[in-house]
């Protein structure tokens, strides 16, 4: 524990803990706030936040402030590398005053962003039994080390910091939960029956059945009225991620200015009606399925983000430049003749071919 109160750094921990209690109903914000506080508290010039992702056993930097920030936001490095990586394998709290030869530092990230790494402290970002990633602070601004009340600081800054970041979790699965429940209300629709008598349909099913374990995106070709939103019905029921949400979305639905909020989402004062941050259909299907119909009716410009969101499987909601992170499997229909329309120009090629890799007709 800290030993000698200093009263500066006593009432600026205060006033941090409100900031990090006032920010739990928006996640991505509250990551920002932790990793500005922690730099603040000790007077670092380089701040970041990583994360563990369990799907690529990596530390992704989710948030990164200071000089060359940006390139280090959304960078990922193993979790067992670097001094990142030994804090959260040893969930241990550390000083490196010369990171240079010290036999943890790895320096690769450094050479990548072109800069200098000196000190470093960094603490792991607890929750209850749990180490969710590491805080790790960079060079004091004043060009001095960082020293051990530094560290005592940070840690205490670290147990608010864990619990307010659990609470935002919960809210967001929460908040996700509410909005795919609140879409469900919305269509008015819960699963279709299964009944059908023709041998087509028979074999198509069967297809399905193969089909479905795979992670892979899957695009349905066929007529209206032949039984698209059904197959795609199948394919998630049948798949791993059956307990998780299944989102329809009709892109002729909606306006190109609607429909991209409505996948995407959007924050507060994005545009004129957007009068609170707002989730988006690939947000309530993170861990599930969402069935993009009419697929060939999607503008060219959402086409270029839907490519991304496919190979990167990161958006950012309109107004912000928060990346955000998804886990959705994507299953698309289409009644008209897709290939033409990318002979034409009308639909891009490469989100052609990665729709297409399992193609059911």
């Amino acid at each position: 524990m800290v030993s000698v109160i200093d009263s500066d750094r006593f009432r600026t921990l205060i006033d941090i803990n409100a900031q990090l209690n006032s920010s739990y109903t928006d996640f991505r914000s509250l990551l920002k706030t932790i990793v500005e506080s922690a730099a603040r508290l000790v007077g670092a010039e380089a701040a970041s936040l990583a994360l563990f992702d369990a799907s690529t056993e990596s530390l992704r930097f989710e948030i990164a402030l200071g000089p060359r920030g940006a390139e280090l936001q959304g960078k990922s490095v193993p979790a067992t590398e670097g001094i990142v990586g030994w804090v959260f394998k040893n969930r241990r709290s550390i000083i490196v005053n010369d990171a240079a030869n010290d036999p943890r530092f790895s320096p690769t990230v450094s050479r990548e962003i072109s800069y200098s790494t000196n000190s470093i402290l960094a603490v792991p970002l607890k929750v209850k039994d749990r180490t969710e990633g590491v805080i790790e602070l960079i060079n004091k601004a004043s060009h001095g080390l960082f020293i051990s009340e530094d560290l005592e600081w940070v840690e205490l800054f670290a147990v608010q910091a864990g619990i307010a970041f659990d609470n935002a979790r919960q809210y967001e699965k929460t908040e996700q939960e509410l909005t795919y429940l609140q879409h469900k209300v919305q269509e008015g629709e819960g699963w279709h029956p299964l009944i059908f008598s023709s041998k087509v349909m028979h074999d198509r099913l069967e297809l399905v059945k193969r089909v479905a374990p795979s992670d892979a995106s899957v695009l349905i070709l066929g007529e209206s009225g032949v039984g698209k939103e059904l197959i795609a019905e199948q394919l998630h029921l049948l798949s791993k991620r059956s307990e998780k949400p299944f989102i329809r979305v009709n892109c002729a639905a909606l306006p190109e200015s609607l429909l991209e909020s409505e996948l995407f989402g959007h924050v507060k004062g994005a545009f004129t009606d957007a009068i609170e941050n707002r989730a988006g259909r690939f947000e309530a299907a993170n861990g599930g399925t969402i069935f993009l119909d009419e697929i060939a009716e999607l503008p060219l410009r959402l086409q270029s983000k839907l490519l991304r969101v496919i190979q990167q499987k990161t958006f950012e909601r309109i107004g912000s430049n928060e990346t955000i992170k998804v886990d959705v499997r994507i299953i698309a229909a289409t009644n008209r003749d897709i290939e033409k329309l990318v002979q034409n120009q009308e639909f891009r090629s490469d989100l052609y071919y990665r729709l297409n890799v399992l193609p059911i007709q």
